[in-house]
């Protein structure tokens, strides 16, 4: 009698079990909790608590000058809730807070609010010294900043301003 297939067939069945075994484990290994997928850390800020950059905290200090200066023709309370016009002014600030260049960046096509801002902002000059890390190679921070204007012809700067009001 010729035990070749014999052991031929009890090492497969070996095998078969070993591999059954084998497959079971890795299942138990993957039900385990320890070996769980994490879930993804989700930060719940709101807009208060969003962390501010340099940048945004310069942009603040240099709104409350302009705001400051042009005391007279800034929106008190909270600017309508369909504005008039909105004009983006982007601007270059020097190490000593001097606006060395004004350009427009964004307007409804509003000659007088833009006249109104860029005047605004010039006469707001110097404005707070930035900090070194802000400055870049030309000696220069640029930033952009936006004035809200009601029917009225006044305004806020959004880096201050107040919610607009619900117009329902």
């Amino acid at each position: 009698m010729d035990t070749q297939p014999y052991q031929w067939r009890r090492a497969a069945k070996a095998a078969t079990s070993v591999s059954v075994i084998a497959c079971a484990l890795a299942v138990w290994g993957c039900a385990n909790p320890d070996f769980e997928p994490k879930k993804p850390l989700v930060l719940n800020l709101t807009p208060a608590q969003v962390p501010l950059t340099a940048l945004d905290q310069y942009k603040i200090a240099a709104a409350q000058r302009v705001t400051a200066v042009n005391a007279r023709e800034i929106t008190p309370g909270n600017p309508q809730p369909m504005l008039r016009s909105v004009v983006s002014l982007e601007y270059w600030v020097d190490r000593g807070g001097n606006v060395t260049r004004v350009a427009l960046y964004r307007s409804n096509g509003d000659h007088e609010a833009e006249r109104i801002a860029v005047t605004s902002l010039r006469r707001a000059s110097p404005l707070p010294m930035p900090s070194r890390a802000l400055v870049d190679s030309s000696g220069r921070v640029r930033a952009v900043e936006t004035w809200l204007f009601n029917d009225d012809g006044r305004f806020q700067l959004r880096s201050v301003a107040a919610p607009q009001i619900d117009g329902q």
